[in-house]
């Protein structure tokens, strides 16, 4: 299991950040021609949740080959990878996965191989505005609980991948830090627009708006600026 992985500085382009795809393939290249996103240098960090709901969730996760594409394990992941007779799978039928279900047992398991080798719990990019987070849901207090996690800290992973709490007390009005990064970008909440803490940034628009929300580095550091 893949739980933290550290990416190196992108001395040769930008690095750009998208909210929850959820199999919207095509949509995702729209709005990637349309930010002038650069194939060839830039690179594009997803928020998790790749699959689902929309119409070509396996092409979302076949990105995960593409030099230029990075994403964490969301909670739609985490129901991917759920044994067929467990509960999370039979709530992953019915929150947009019955085409996995559809899919033959190897197919299964090469998309399963697929999110375990390529998607971590969170990312820490190091750009010239500082140390960026990227996980799918909450992020602890402090940022090195989760660059140091094991596969026995349960339950933050847990939160990781699937709590709404933080985001619920921003909603608030309660607002707070994370130490050890300069900003963490997270997806997972259905927000009608990106919205902020202190030094976090919810982008996942998709299924409020029918938009998805890419932002760079640069207009992420000037969001919580």
């Amino acid at each position: 299991m893949l739980i933290h992985k550290d990416m190196p500085m992108n001395h040769k382009g930008q690095d750009f950040f998208v909210g929850d795809i959820h199999g919207e393939y095509d949509l995702l290249l729209t709005t990637l021609t349309q930010c002038q996103f650069n194939f060839e240098c830039d690179r594009l960090f997803s928020v998790g949740d790749l699959v689902d709901r929309g119409s070509n969730s396996i092409a979302c996760l076949a990105l995960l080959h593409e030099p230029w594409f990075f994403a964490v394990r969301g909670n739609h992941e985490e129901m991917l990878l759920a044994d067929e007779d467990s509960e999370l799978a039979r709530i992953h039928r019915s929150a947009g996965g019955e085409w996995f279900f559809q899919c033959s047992l190897l197919e299964q398991h090469r998309l399963r191989m697929l999110v375990e080798e390529y998607c971590p719990f969170a990312f820490t990019i190091e750009s010239k505005f500082g140390s960026i987070g990227v996980c799918h849901a909450n992020a602890p207090h402090h940022w090195s609980a989760l660059q140091n996690a094991t596969v026995d800290d349960i339950a933050l992973l847990q939160d990781c991948a699937w709590s709404t709490k933080q985001y619920q007390q921003v909603k608030q009005g309660k607002l707070f830090n994370i130490s050890g990064v300069k900003f963490v970008v997270h997806g997972h909440v259905n927000c009608a627009r990106v919205t902020t803490n202190l030094n976090q940034l919810w982008i996942d628009t998709l299924m409020r708006t029918r938009r998805l929300t890419v932002l760079s580095a640069q207009q992420a550091y000037m969001v919580t600026a």
